[in-house]
This record gives C-alpha cells, structure tokens and sequence, in this order.
C-alpha cells in the first residue's frame, strides 16, 4: 500500500493511485472531527479522487500538512484551496 496510517497521522509513499480511496476514506470517516496530520514527504502525485477526498475533509475538519522539500502540483492546489469560497453546504 501506498497510504499507510499510524494513530492520527496518514503517510503518503510514492504515487497514490484510487484504488487507495476505499480505505483512506473510511479512516476518514471513522476520524471525522479529529485533527489529522496528511504527511507528503514522499509522495510523488495523487489521483484525483483522492485529492478530492482530502480537500472535503479539509473543509469541515482540523488538518497538519507536511511536504517535501520539492514542491508538486498537489501541494499548490491543496494550500491554494479555500473552503470559504466553497458555498455547496
């Protein structure tokens, strides 16, 4: 796997694909309203979806990023994202 979880903390490795989603989603879930630490120093790219999740999940609850020193598109959209300007609820 490339997503592994320890305590409150979800470390991503590499290139996370969606076939991830199931189950970084239902951690999510089972952590909603918990402060979660999303560390990307070794992450290369994400899929979409996945991406998708994080950002809903940044939107309602506590959040830590960590990132690498080189800097991915992820990482631009991911601190670029305002939830204020998200008027869906």
């Amino acid at each position: 796997m490339a997503i592994t979880y320890e305590g409150k903390e979800i470390f991503f490795d590499s290139v996370i694909y969606e076939d991830d989603l199931p189950t970084l989603r239902t951690f999510l879930q089972t952590n909603a309203g918990e402060e979660i630490s999303f560390d990307f120093v070794k992450c290369e790219d994400l899929h979409l979806a996945i991406l998708q999740l994080i950002v809903s999940y940044q939107k309602n609850y506590p959040y830590i990023y960590k990132f690498g020193t080189d800097k991915k598109l992820f990482e631009i959209v991911l601190k670029g994202f305002d939830p204020s300007e998200n008027y869906c609820n």
